[in-house]
């Protein structure tokens, strides 16, 4: 494997204890659908807008699942400011642009995809 998608992939996992308490492998399962591969997701994501991309495609599926959670726990779903507030708080590098940008690269590798 690449070093750089290694060590990424470590960075993963030590996010997961991080935020989760449980290894990655949990939260794979947790946020793969039957037929699908979360790391394939992420292996799209390096190949579409390289390491930073699949950086943050990491990080964004990540504090998704724990917005879940805690949208859950609360009662309610969180408005933009709220839920750019506590991705940040868990000090993944998702901030209120990062996500925006992540977004906006999203939406054009789904795009890509569809013209295929």
């Amino acid at each position: 494997m690449n070093k750089f998608k290694a060590k990424l992939y470590a960075e993963f996992e030590s996010n997961c204890f991080k935020v989760f308490g449980v290894p990655g492998a949990r939260v794979r399962e947790i946020l793969t659908f039957p037929g699908e591969d979360l790391f394939k997701m992420y292996e799209e994501a390096w190949d579409f807008g390289g390491a930073v991309y699949m950086r943050q495609t990491m990080a964004f599926t990540i504090l998704s699942l724990e917005m879940i959670y805690h949208e859950t726990e609360i009662g309610r779903k969180l408005n933009d400011g709220e839920r750019a507030e506590r991705f940040e708080s868990f000090d993944l590098g998702m901030d209120a642009k990062t996500i925006k940008e992540w977004e906006r690269i999203r939406i054009d590798q789904l795009m890509e995809r569809e013209l295929e």
